[in-house]
């Protein structure tokens, strides 16, 4: 009896366990089944080389449950171009596997190699050029991978290398960002990578959320709100809107605006609750006084006009958009023109970001000179006169061709003629306007995503060319409200945007040839050209010259330079050059033979004589001025293709530059037309041309640091 209970029991203990195993067998089948991951491909470009064998070697290399001949099989699946080719004639086989492995290794695996193509991606980064919170995550995010990179390697970032990375990122930050990221700095320490980049993703996060998650589309002339996130509080009304936003807050006095900001913990700059001033990092100001407070904040001074009404101290502004003022007392407007951001093509082929302004009133294109410095193009002389109205006649500096597409796609280009003048017009709009006005167009590809932004021209484009840009679909938001406009160059906003300034403008604008001018100069020829008297300042250059140069055991002249203003006021000018300097050597790696060019012209430069090293021990001066540099080409030269132009206009901290303090000379080349008259006095005429003849005068000692070059 007692045998058959054992066995009764030790039956049951095995069904109960039998159940358990079963129990938890489909328990273990319920789990979700995740999707097989696809194993990397490498086609043989170096850098990807310790991405792709990491992970090779995590999903295939180190599973032991794989034979060396399928491992070799998964390898050649997984390999294209030059990389498949070095293992393809292996056959498949357990020993063949790892000699595969090493072939790739000993092709691909360089430490230099590597390290070399993970700082040229570094330093061919794309810079910021706008504070967008997608550019900067996009910057934080390349650096990181190639910091990874590195530390695979067994190259760890720290010490001097860390601050060099962090200066080559910062270099990359657009002006706005790192003025934010200057004002976080103490001013003692020396910051390092890891907290500019931190800095970077935090500044991005709070660029995210300043839209507080309000998304606009604009469908057949309609304007739809859509929310997405959180939905706007006003703290005064509780309704969905912002606080400058709100009318029963607008109609309250500014001393009781004040009163209700202060009560409630509200910041004084921009209006919301999230910060105090003190934390804010709006850079908009008080439209009335410039001060870092809301407009809506602003008390109104005994002294102050009832309107402000820009002037200038010279009304004839140089400007094919001559502006006249007048006051506004009541639903003032900011008049928003048309503009377009365009991709120039420069003198070394590569594209420059430029704002031109649309003109269907102009009958020419223009183009200032401080763009034209900067394309380094080739230009041709011009007798035309702008004409502008209320405003006296200015001549051109000459004319060009340009190439130039839209910033966002090359597939459609414009050549035209443009005449080059000092300034087209002030910035545009005169102030800048709250970046909502963009978020009713967000779902469109605008001219200019940066309308709202006030901002310099650097091109007019005239009626020849704009007219036909204009596709005729146009998007309103409304009466007294922006417009859109489709173009070829992108959709165009314009219209007014209500605003508290007091002022608006009128453009009228024509260009002339002036044909009186042109006979003038022709029977200037037959006369004898009289004596020009010299101004005050070409006087005190040439007593400056008489007083200070010297003739060298050589015989050669050395100059001081004649500053009129003490060159103390120059500024920094290292950094602009440095900057400038980077983005030249990027352009000339691209073009090996112009870069070759450049190469022998600075080489000869130094084999002449004609500039020399700066010793060590003068590295430190603080008195310096950095000149930068470019090309310019000139297929029509017998001599040299390719001239160095050194760029002495380029302003410093300070806002000057070094021409800026040194005086105009008087005109020491004869005039054209006693030369012209000159081949007819004789039978034969013989030109001849003077090789650096200008080099051959030294610059003393005592000024050479003003006159100092970046170059390897």
């Amino acid at each position: 009896m007692l045998i058959l209970l054992d066995r009764r029991v030790s039956h049951l203990n095995k069904t109960n366990k039998n159940t358990e195993v079963t129990h938890t067998r489909n328990s273990d089948s319920t789990e979700i089944k995740l999707p097989t991951l696809s194993l990397p491909t490498f086609s043989g470009v170096i850098d990807e080389w310790l991405t792709f064998s990491d992970l090779f070697q995590a999903a295939v290399t180190n599973n032991q449950n794989l034979t060396g001949a399928q491992k070799l099989q998964y390898l050649k699946g997984v390999l294209k171009g030059d990389a498949q080719k070095i293992v393809q004639s292996l056959p498949i086989t357990d020993g063949n596997f790892q000699i595969a492995w090493d072939l790739l290794k000993e092709r691909y695996f360089h430490k230099r190699e590597i390290l070399s193509s993970l700082m040229k991606k570094l330093m061919n980064i794309s810079p910021i050029t706008c504070e967008s919170h997608a550019q900067i995550l996009k910057l934080v995010d390349s650096t990181k991978e190639c910091v990874r990179l590195l530390e695979t390697l067994d190259l760890k970032v720290e010490g001097t290398a860390d601050i060099i990375l962090m200066f080559i990122i910062q270099f990359k930050l657009d002006s706005t960002t790192r003025g934010w990221w200057e004002r976080s700095l103490d001013s003692e320490k020396i910051p390092s990578l890891s907290e500019l980049l931190q800095f970077l993703s935090n500044h991005a996060r709070s660029l995210m959320t300043e839209g507080y998650g309000v998304k606009r589309n604009i469908s057949n002339k309609k304007v739809t709100l859509v929310a997405s996130g959180f939905q706007l509080h006003c703290s005064y009304c509780q309704n969905n809107h912002n606080l400058n936003k709100c009318d029963a807050f607008q109609n309250l006095s500014v001393q009781k605006r004040v009163n209700f900001v202060k009560s409630n913990n509200i910041c004084f700059n921009c209006l919301t609750q999230f910060h105090r001033k003190s934390a804010c990092k709006s850079t908009n100001k008080c439209r009335k006084c410039g001060k870092s407070h809301h407009t809506l904040l602003h008390f109104m001074t005994p002294s102050e006009p009832n309107s402000s009404i820009p002037r200038d101290a010279n009304n004839s502004v140089l400007s094919a958009s001559a502006q006249v003022f007048h006051p506004v007392m009541s639903d003032a407007t900011n008049t928003d023109t048309d503009t377009a951001l365009v991709n120039v093509y420069d003198s070394f082929g590569g594209t420059q970001l430029c704002r031109v302004l649309l003109d269907t009133g102009s009958q020419a294109c223009l183009i200032t000179n401080s763009c034209l410095e900067r394309l380094g193009l080739p230009r041709k002389r011009a007798h035309v006169r702008i004409s502008c109205l209320g405003a006296s006649d200015t001549r051109t500096n000459g004319i060009l061709e340009i190439k130039f597409t839209p910033h966002f796609t090359s597939n459609i280009s414009f050549v035209t003629s443009v005449y080059v003048v000092n300034k087209i017009v002030g910035q545009l709009p005169h102030f800048s306007l709250d970046s909502s006005w963009s978020e009713p167009f967000s779902d469109l590809k605008l001219a200019d995503p940066t309308f709202f932004k006030s901002s310099p021209i650097d091109i007019l484009i005239g009626v020849n060319i704009a007219l036909p840009m204009l596709k005729g679909q146009s998007l309103s938001l409304g009466d007294t409200k922006p417009f859109a406009v489709r173009s070829d160059l992108g959709w165009i906003v314009a219209g007014n945007v209500p605003s508290e300034e007091m002022f608006s403008s009128i453009a009228v604008n024509s260009i002339q040839v002036v044909t009186e001018d042109l006979v003038s100069n022709f029977w200037k020829l037959d006369s004898v050209p009289e004596a020009s008297l010299l101004t005050s300042e070409e006087r005190a250059c040439e007593d400056h010259f008489i007083k200070t140069h010297v003739r060298n055991e050589d015989g050669r002249y050395v100059v001081r330079l004649p500053f009129h203003s003490p060159p103390s006021k120059l500024g920094d000018s290292r950094e602009s050059a440095i900057r400038r300097f980077n983005s030249l050597e990027h352009s000339l790696i691209k073009k090996p033979a112009i870069y070759s060019q450049y190469r022998d012209f600075m080489q000869e430069y130094l084999t002449l004589g004609h500039m020399e090293l700066v010793p060590k021990h003068d590295y430190a001066i603080r008195e310096a001025y950095y000149l930068p540099h470019h090309a310019v080409l000139r297929d029509s030269s017998t001599t040299t293709k390719l001239r160095v132009v050194f760029d002495a206009s380029a302003k410093s901290t300070t806002g000057h530059s070094l021409n800026d303090l040194l005086m105009v000379g008087p005109r020491v080349q004869r005039d054209v037309y006693p030369i012209l008259l000159s081949f007819r006095t004789f039978q034969i005429a013989v030109c001849a041309d003077l090789e650096k003849m200008f080099r051959q005068i030294k610059i003393s000692s005592e000024d050479t640091n003003w006159q100092r070059i970046l170059w390897r």
